[in-house]
């Protein structure tokens, strides 16, 4: 999300006019305004949005749940996959490869389409559940404004389409004006006054840097490497949590109460307890449609875990330093599921002692941490990543 002039001037002029025009007329003129304004900022893109969700959209409503509607759903979902994996996945895998660039040139937008990561799982969303007889995709309006809003388009969280048409209210009330501009400064307020005043630069010039223990790994300390890394998923949180609490009280002045997706995720005394806290749109979409299913055709938790991660890793970015992240997520996973076994095997009862839960949470922290080597080595590669990982247990591994 762009917190520009531009933003903030939208909201105000919108939500004004939002309430004061008709009540037949509200969604047309809010789907008109976040076609404008995400189109300013990459008409491309929101073009090919536009018509891929109109192109799911009539598929969907032309089909039934009969074979036929069965095999168009399955269409629509590799047409939506694939739309995806040209946009996001394809151009780094073609870098990767060499020669191959020239592939993606001629594209509208060699750029990664604004939201595409989002407005894709919301499609599948829908296609799904649209199959599962859950949810109709109603008129195309609704149907384009839940694609298309453009308070959550650029930043999540993946609301669900149910979850969107159930939880909005029709009348202004000075509560719900209050809910969101609350909403917004406490987003405001974690944003510029702490990420960015406070944390940002901790992780910046002129302190130690990545690029710095890196080169002279015998020059910094490991507890130096521990506060680094700590601030960065601190700022990481702070910073997507603060554009989803801007998002949600955006959304709360046009009536729509959208889900959550944090929930203080720094307090799980567990790394299971931390993926019910963090990002929670992306970690329930996961588990709804890649670790259930997974589940209900291997019964294998650990194989449904791995392959989770390794997708909730890939949705970030297409990279190794990404996936090697999943990966060192679903590890931490699959051995809590491996403890927790052992404890009903053995029948252990292990009280939730404050003492008990306080050190679950140093722990958790410190693994989430950890992790964080990956995603501040993204930019250098892999080998970056273990050399920090390396260096926090306190081993100087020069590559």
């Amino acid at each position: 999300m762009e917190l520009s002039l531009a933003f903030w001037a939208t909201l105000l002029v919108a939500g004004a006019a939002y309430w004061l025009v008709a009540a037949r007329n509200r969604e047309w003129l809010l789907l008109a305004v976040s076609l404008v304004f995400l189109g300013a900022l990459a008409p491309w893109a929101v073009a090919g949005a536009v018509g891929l969700g109109l192109t799911v959209y009539g598929s969907l409503t032309r089909s039934g749940r009969a074979d036929g509607g069965r095999i168009t759903r399955r269409l629509l979902i590799a047409a939506v996959l694939g739309y995806l994996i040209y946009f996001k996945y394809a151009p780094p895998i073609a870098a990767a490869l060499g020669g191959l660039t020239g592939l993606f040139e001629s594209s509208p937008s060699v750029a990664l389409p604004l939201g595409i990561s989002y407005l894709t799982f919301k499609l599948l969303h829908v296609i799904i559940e649209v199959g599962r007889g859950t949810i109709a995709p109603a008129s195309p309006k609704i149907f384009l404004l839940y694609l298309m809003f453009f308070a959550i388009y650029p930043a999540g969280p993946i609301e669900r389409f149910d979850h969107f048409m159930a939880n909005r209210e029709t009348r202004a009330s000075a509560r719900m004006f209050a809910e969101g501009l609350t909403r917004i400064i406490h987003g405001m307020v974690k944003k510029f006054f702490i990420a960015e005043a406070i944390l940002l630069p901790l992780v910046s010039e002129p302190r130690p840097t990545v690029a710095m223990f890196l080169a002279f790994p015998e020059t910094y300390s490991t507890p130096a490497l521990w506060a680094h890394l700590a601030c960065w998923y601190l700022y990481a949180y702070l910073d997507f949590s603060a554009y989803t609490d801007i998002a949600i009280g955006s959304s709360r002045l046009f009536g729509f109460r959208i889900m959550e997706n944090f929930n203080n995720p720094w307090l799980a005394i567990n790394i299971a307890g931390f993926w019910q806290r963090w990002h929670m749109s992306l970690a329930h979409w996961c588990r709804s449609y890649v670790y259930m299913p997974l589940i209900g055709l291997t019964r294998n938790p650990y194989l449904a875990t791995y392959v989770t991660m390794i997708t909730i890793g890939l949705w970030h970015r297409g990279s190794m330093n990404w996936l090697c992240w999943g990966l060192y997520h679903a590890t931490g996973l699959a051995a809590y599921q491996t403890w927790q076994r052992v404890k009903r095997a053995r029948r252990w009862e292990l009280n939730a002692q404050p003492l008990t839960r306080n050190v679950g949470r140093v722990l958790t922290f410190a693994f989430v941490t950890a992790g964080y080597a990956f995603v501040v080595t993204d930019h250098l590669g892999v080998g970056a990543a273990f050399q920090l990982l390396a260096k926090l247990v306190g081993v100087d591994w020069a590559r």
